[in-house]
């Protein structure tokens, strides 16, 4: 019995070696496997919460182009504070197309990057409409390309739709400490109040830190200087692409500010 029993141990350690290439191997692909099933489920089981932070974060950012994101308020239940203040000032959005006209689609689930990568005819371009009492706001979406890869953003005009009233920028890969001081508060506070020139082909100048100063122009980074014609760039680019819808907007404020006159000119 002995005998036959230490027979079929050799067997066994015949047919599996452990210190073969085979067992390593076939270890291997066991352990991979189980960490890929284990990954995909963690994945889909995040898969809710990642986008409901996404979403929040998208929120939070157009809220911040018109100032209304208190920050000491943000700090206790952020989801319910950022929802509840988009609900009450972004009162109105939509899409339209390169020619300005409004057409059928969700504006907060529409993405520049997809849109470009589209036929021109084809795109359409989100536009979220902002009222605080008397004072109304246009916020538009930006992409464009940094040093390192994409960055984006959104901008806020006041109803004139020629002065930025305030501007986010976010950056995929841009360097610490240059380039991705875009995204700082401080760069972003000089856009403020500035005036779109029509008569420039940028319209914001992004100038080399310490030049003059005017209602165009802002200080670009010490050492972000690729990153800063980045942002000029797409400044550029982008109120081109929404150009139909602008151009619509200032006619209609032109025909309003007409009639007024005649209005006052009656009585």
């Amino acid at each position: 019995m002995e005998n036959n029993s230490g027979i079929k141990k050799d067997k066994v350690a015949k047919k599996i070696n452990i210190n073969g290439s085979a067992y390593t191997v076939m270890y291997s692909v066991i352990i991979v496997i189980i960490v890929a099933v284990l990954l995909t489920i963690a994945s889909t089981a995040l898969k809710p919460a990642q986008k409901s932070n996404q979403e929040i974060e998208k929120k939070e950012n157009i809220l911040k182009t018109v100032g209304k994101v208190n920050q000491e308020k943000a700090k206790g239940n952020k989801v319910t504070y950022i929802t509840d203040e988009y609900k009450k000032y972004i009162t109105e959005s939509f899409v339209v197309d390169v020619d300005g006209d409004k057409k059928d689609g969700d504006a907060f689930s529409t993405e520049l990057k997809a849109e470009l990568a589209k036929p021109e005819a084809e795109r359409r371009l989100p536009v979220f409409i902002c009222r605080d009492g008397e004072q109304l706001f246009y916020i538009i979406q930006l992409r464009g390309k940094g040093l390192w890869g994409p960055i984006w953003g959104y901008v806020a005009f006041e109803s004139d739709f020629n002065t930025i009233a305030g501007i986010v920028f976010d950056h995929e890969s841009e360097t610490p400490g240059l380039g991705a001081e875009i995204a700082t508060e401080k760069f972003q506070k000089q856009f403020e109040n500035k005036k779109i020139d029509d008569q420039s082909t940028f319209p914001i100048i992004v100038q080399k830190p310490g030049g003059d100063s005017n209602n165009h122009t802002v200080d670009g980074i010490s050492g972000g200087t690729i990153t800063s014609r980045g942002v000029q760039q797409m400044l550029a680019d982008n109120l081109n692409l929404y150009k139909g819808f602008i151009d619509k907007v200032k006619s209609e404020n032109n025909n309003k500010s007409i009639e007024t006159n005649d209005k006052n000119q009656e009585l």
